[in-house]
């Protein structure tokens, strides 16, 4: 179960093509732009902070939403215990002066969270929801890597202010 919302969170949070731009004045909403594109996934994740490495592969689409600053994706993953298919939007809040997230996927799990931006690494901090209403604080790091490609490193509170990483995937653009 924890493993299927790690999943869901990090699939709302990885990133069609960038056909529309944000509206003029929204100059934070473009940075956005980060996650625009279509993407190949490939790393490894797992359910507990304690638990083995296994596989994981799959597929993420994301677009500006008519014209932004809010970017829509789609993605669809699957690893040793089955496929996840998440939808989730990012948005630039002028009012609270920072990013959001907001999302689901198709197990009823629902993401939360806000998001930084800071020499060209994106930092978010969310809070899943599991459909049987556990939540579980999980952290974000996305890093430009490389052409045409980024990773994206996913922790998992363990317990007295400490954090596991559950997740290292790499997203390569697709033409």
């Amino acid at each position: 179960m924890v493993k299927r919302i790690v999943v869901a969170m990090c699939l709302m949070l990885g990133a069609v093509s960038a056909s529309a731009q944000p509206k003029a004045g929204a100059a934070e909403g473009s940075q956005l732009s980060f996650f625009l594109g279509k993407w190949t996934v490939d790393g490894q994740s797992r359910s507990t902070p304690a638990g083995a490495f296994g596989r994981l592969t799959g597929n993420e689409t994301c677009a500006w939403f008519s014209g932004g600053p809010s970017v829509v994706c789609r993605e669809t993953t699957q690893d040793a215990s089955g496929e996840v298919d998440s939808i989730y939007i990012l948005s630039w809040d002028p009012a609270k002066k920072q990013y959001s997230v907001h999302g689901t996927d198709n197990a009823g799990n629902i993401t939360s969270g806000t998001g930084t931006v800071a020499a060209g690494v994106w930092k978010w901090t969310v809070d899943g929801r599991g459909a049987d209403g556990s939540v579980t604080p999980t952290r974000f790091t996305f890093r430009q890597a490389g052409p045409g490609a980024r990773s994206m490193d996913v922790e998992m509170a363990a317990g007295k202010g400490t954090w596991a990483k559950v997740m290292g995937v790499t997203y390569k653009q697709t033409r």
